[in-house]
């Protein structure tokens, strides 16, 4: 059977019926890289957070708006967007849970930002205000850029892309400030802003800052979604599973 991958959803509410939903192009580039989606819904009680976790073999952390600031200690800068309270109850549960039951996962832009904040780090809440730099890691008027990103070469990221550099698109105004525990950055830009993190001793945790699932037609970002869709087959989790996860410090 075709490994199940969980898409964590987002979520609207204003001005129109309230909505969870993803995007097509997570779901299509699991089919593509031989998984099934299964997109999951804003849920808010732990017990029924693990259970849908069971039904899936691993997970994708999809990106969305910003992690609330309180959660790692800071004021909200005029720039930051929060996600909706609902989904931030239910994201950090997933997360939660998600490591506690060694699933392998895939975090993308807010993903890689939400797990960098559950294990104690903190971020920088708009780059083209707070940082000088000259990347653009996100257009003002949102037009269409790609910056090069430098790959660790012993980073697992390097194994699956299989090159020390890559093109990425430019479309986060938030980015890594403070490493969390436990986690290992692994790609970054000249001007020396994360890109890309692991969780050591952790199966399989790859979080990226770009949106891979946007340029899946280059076969290094596609490379993204075949590997967690091969981390997720049955007879496949065991081999990375070591149960080294005392760093983690969700703030629930």
């Amino acid at each position: 059977m075709k490994p199940i991958i969980g898409i964590n959803c987002d979520y609207k509410e204003e001005g129109k019926q309230p909505c969870s939903f993803i995007y097509r192009n997570y779901v299509d580039s699991i089919i593509a890289a031989g998984g099934i989606p299964l997109v999951l819904p804003i849920i808010k009680d732990e017990n029924d957070v693990r259970n849908s976790l069971k039904r899936i073999d691993g997970l994708i952390l999809s990106g969305g708006e910003d992690v609330p600031p309180q959660r790692y200690g800071k004021e909200r800068h005029q720039k930051t967007l929060c996600v909706h309270p609902d989904k931030d109850i239910s994201d950090n549960l997933l997360v939660h849970s998600a490591i506690q039951m060694k699933k392998p996962i895939l975090a993308i832009c807010y993903g890689t930002q939400l797990i960098n904040v559950a294990f104690g780090g903190s971020l920088i809440q708009d780059i083209p205000s707070q940082v000088t730099s000259p990347v653009i890691h996100k257009d003002p008027q949102n037009k269409h850029h790609i910056h090069t990103v430098k790959i660790e070469k012993r980073s697992r990221l390097h194994t699956i892309v299989g090159t020390e550099y890559i093109e990425t698109n430019s479309v986060h105004h938030q980015a890594i400030d403070t490493l969390g525990n436990g986690l290992i950055a692994t790609a970054c830009t000249k001007d020396g802003m994360i890109e890309a993190i692991e969780l050591e001793g952790y199966p399989f945790l790859v979080g990226v800052q770009w949106h891979p699932e946007r340029m899946t037609s280059d076969p290094c970002h596609a490379a993204l979604f075949s590997a967690l869709v091969i981390a997720s087959e049955p007879y496949s989790k065991g081999a990375f599973f070591r149960n080294d996860t005392e760093n983690f410090h969700a703030e629930l």
